[in-house]
């Protein structure tokens, strides 16, 4: 056993040198090649930039940023790279009432104190830019007139040359140029007007033009979808206010949940209960294990958003947190009513969507028209401008889970039914209000039952199913697909325009209450591609 003096004794304490104070504060600020862009892409925005350019040269760890922004004073060049030195803080109270990215003051000095740190700037008013350079304190080096556009350019050099184990233990080359390509992507996405660039060892690698709106700029990203794979929606409460672009359930899920962001007064921030909140919106509409495409951005007053929290701000508090999250699942719920269309449109004002082309508002009743049954599984549906496929069962399914969710209609039997079930089962049937009292020790008699269950030889074995869904949810779509057509059925040109004419009226056409998609549509203009036509034939 170790003794008090095989210890080692404890140096006295003492104050840091001024020199590892910085080193360690800035470490908390850039920690990587993509914080450099982070910080110096911000101070653009703020500036009024409109153009932001990011070069990479990786192997000489070196970052630029350009930008056609306001540019900076020469008065005020000797205290950019200063600590705490800031335009856009003056006061403790304005810590409250934050309408920029940055604020700390800390990311020119930061990046001063790890790399070599050059500016050369110039305002509209001025006919030359001036060159900065400063040391690793952020001292101001060196000041000289140079040619130069308005705007500013921001170049870090010899990035983290003094701290080799940094060097080491970051990611590879090409892992930092894709965190900063995903980086320059948000901020696009936060700012779909602006244009963003970013070139690797001179070479572009990435180019998002001003775009009209926020779907717009998804699909520079997401070339893989077109605009009527996307809805956005617009909402607004009080002094709050959410616009989301969402990804059709049934076209638009992802693999990761990559694609649910949440962006507050223009930042890219993590927040949990939001993010879950996307989800609860998305509730039923995906297949397990897929995750919505969802771009949430949110305007919130000032002083309802502590964004005093974390070095680079990804984290931030909110004042009123549920009103927040309630305006995200309402919004979301508008986006998917407009998917599905009011019982009066008809499931087919929202195959419009699927058109290259708008048919107008006129009135043409029902759009949809039965054609054949496919293998007893698939109704095949024509309407003006394409075809598609609707699987009978599904589609079946959401018919009655609505129903079922509009009116839970629960009808008493006599004799009771005996079945066997444990507590927490009873206790689930209980909860939807089937009278059920115990009759021995796992025995059970049931004295009310859904009414869709009766006359039903399969009953039983219903009851116990529905027995093992946990909320209301889950029983009533356990019980729609157990009475539901089933798949192997054959069905009637009459009974097929039926249920599509019942489909067509519930209010979430595309998912059956499960998340699987319901059908598939095949426009005019596909086939045309298909078969290589350069006519259309619903438009010549």
């Amino acid at each position: 056993m170790s003794s008090v003096k095989d210890k080692l004794p404890l140096a006295a304490i003492a104050p840091l040198p001024e020199a590892t104070v910085r080193l360690l504060a800035a470490g908390e600020v850039i920690d990587s090649p993509a914080a450099v862009v982070r910080e110096l892409v911000e101070n653009s925005l703020d500036a009024g930039a409109d153009r932001i350019r990011v070069g990479l040269w990786p192997e000489l760890w070196r970052v630029q940023i350009q930008d056609n922004g306001f540019g900076i004073e020469a008065s005020e060049l000797a205290m950019a790279a200063h600590a705490h030195a800031t335009s856009k803080l003056r006061t403790l109270s304005d810590l409250w009432q934050l309408r920029t990215l940055g604020f700390r003051g800390e990311g020119l000095h930061s990046i001063a104190v790890v790399a070599q740190l050059e500016i050369v700037s110039a305002t509209g008013a001025s006919p030359t830019a001036l060159r900065a350079r400063y040391d690793h304190t952020g001292a101001l080096q060196s000041l000289e007139a140079v040619a130069g556009a308005p705007g500013t350019v921001v170049t870090a050099s010899e990035l983290f040359d003094e701290q080799p184990v940094r060097r080491r233990f970051l990611a590879d080359h090409k892992a930092q140029a894709r965190l900063v390509a995903q980086l320059l992507q948000r901020y696009a996405l936060a700012h779909p007007g602006h244009l963003f660039e970013l070139a690797h060892d001179g070479r572009k690698v990435l180019q998002l033009p001003p775009a009209a709106n926020l779907k717009q700029r998804i699909l520079q990203i997401l070339t893989q979808y077109d605009e009527h794979d996307l809805r956005e929606v617009t909402l607004a409460h009080q002094s709050r206010s959410v616009r989301l672009v969402m990804g059709l359930p049934d076209r638009c899920s992802r693999a990761r949940a990559d694609w649910l962001q949440i962006y507050v007064n223009r930042r890219f921030v993590r927040h949990s209960e939001l993010e879950q909140a996307v989800r609860t919106g998305f509730e039923r509409t995906l297949r397990r294990g897929r995750h919505p495409l969802c771009i949430v951005q949110l305007e919130l007053p000032a002083e309802e958003v502590d964004w005093n929290r974390h070095p680079a701000k990804l984290e931030v508090q909110l004042a009123a947190t549920p009103q927040v999250a309630a305006l995200v699942i309402a919004a979301i719920a508008e986006g998917l009513r407009h998917f599905a269309p009011k019982p009066s449109e008809g499931l087919l004002s929202a195959a419009e969507d699927w058109l290259p082309y708008r048919t107008g508002d006129q009135e043409s009743g029902l759009l949809l028209r039965a054609l054949i049954q496919m293998q007893r599984t698939y109704i095949v549906a024509e309407y003006p401008g394409g075809i598609c496929l609707v699987e009978q069962h599904v589609a079946h399914e959401r018919v009655l889970f609505e129903q079922l969710e509009t009116s839970w209609e629960l009808v008493a039997v006599d004799p009771p039914i005996a079945i066997d079930l444990s507590e927490r089962q009873a206790a689930n049937l209980r909860e939807q209000g089937l009278a059920i009292e115990p009759f021995g020790a796992r025995n059970w008699l049931v004295r009310s039952i859904p009414a869709a269950l009766v006359e039903r030889s399969d009953c039983l074995e219903a009851l116990v199913e529905l027995s093992r869904q946990e909320d209301s949810h889950e029983m009533r779509a356990a019980l729609s697909c157990r009475t539901a057509i089933r798949n192997g059925t054959v069905l009637t040109p009459a009974q097929m325009q039926e249920l599509l004419e019942r489909w067509q009226r519930t209010k979430n056409p595309h998912t059956c209450p499960h998340g699987r998609p319901i059908y598939m549509p095949l426009t005019d203009g596909e086939l045309a591609r298909f078969f290589r036509r350069r006519w259309h034939i619903c438009g010549s």
